[in-house]
């Protein structure tokens, strides 16, 4: 019988769902390495007075693609962060499009994402202190004007201090949900064609139908849903940043 199965089904990764998410996360590191290795090596060997092809011409294009963003977005004073934003985007993409080989999503697990939403969710922090210094603390506080027109903190704003928590919980449940909804939708539909074709057939059989039923469904969740995600956490991540670089007043 014909099975894949790639999605947990509960966000907190019990038992062997662990393993599986583990060896979903492996996988993608190796993945990441051999593409990138693949391409070094493919770049020393091209001839310097050659315009690049192939291999090279590809990941070059996709470098420059996410370089470009990040100079739109954060600007040029960001740009030495670019291979962050290459590789995070790299990570997520694989994450979210490798389950069409068979391997469970790590992004569909609730553990991973919040994982990636904490690295956007400290480096707000981050960049919000590098270049606002400490007027950075004042949005945690109720602020009183004098008639100099310095502002005076008086007491803190526990509304925006939960309000900061925000980015976290949105960028990481949004990465998940759409992600483990696919997989769960994925693992319905081949459940569904399984049992039927058993309950029809008085004998065991290759399952045809749920191996034409997924291939639209993976193109959609595996690929056009996981290109998507993946740029839309990495698009949120720059703009986060860039509201609390504060650069417009720079």
């Amino acid at each position: 019988m014909y099975s894949v199965k790639t999605v947990s089904f509960s966000p907190f990764d019990l038992n062997e769902n662990i393993i599986k998410t583990i060896i979903g996360i492996g996988l993608t590191f190796v993945i990441i390495f051999i593409l990138f290795l693949t391409y070094y090596v493919k770049l020393k060997k091209q001839k310097q007075n050659l315009i690049p092809t192939g291999y090279v011409f590809v990941f070059q294009l996709y470098i420059e693609y996410i370089h470009n963003l990040v100079l739109q977005i954060l600007g040029k004073k960001f740009e030495k962060i670019t291979p962050f934003f290459i590789y995070l985007f790299s990570y997520i993409l694989i994450s979210n499009t490798i389950s069409i080989f068979g391997i469970t999503n790590p992004t569909s697990s609730l553990s991973v994402t919040v994982s990636l939403g904490l690295v956007t969710f400290i480096g707000i922090f981050v960049v919000g202190i590098k270049y606002q210094r400490m007027s950075y603390f004042k949005k945690y506080t109720v602020n009183i004007s004098t008639k100099n027109g310095k502002t005076i903190p008086v007491m803190v704003n526990p509304i925006n201090i939960a309000g900061q928590f925000a980015p976290l919980i949105s960028i990481s449940f949004r990465l998940w949900g759409n992600i483990f909804a696919g997989s769960l939708i994925i693992a319905m539909v081949l459940s569904a064609t399984s049992s039927t074709v058993d309950s029809i057939l008085p004998f065991e059989f290759f399952d045809f139908f749920g191996l034409f039923a997924l291939l639209p469904l993976h193109l959609y969740f595996d690929i056009l849903s996981g290109v998507i995600q993946t740029l839309v956490f990495c698009l949120l991540t720059m703009v986060y940043w860039k509201m609390e670089a504060n650069t417009d007043k720079k």
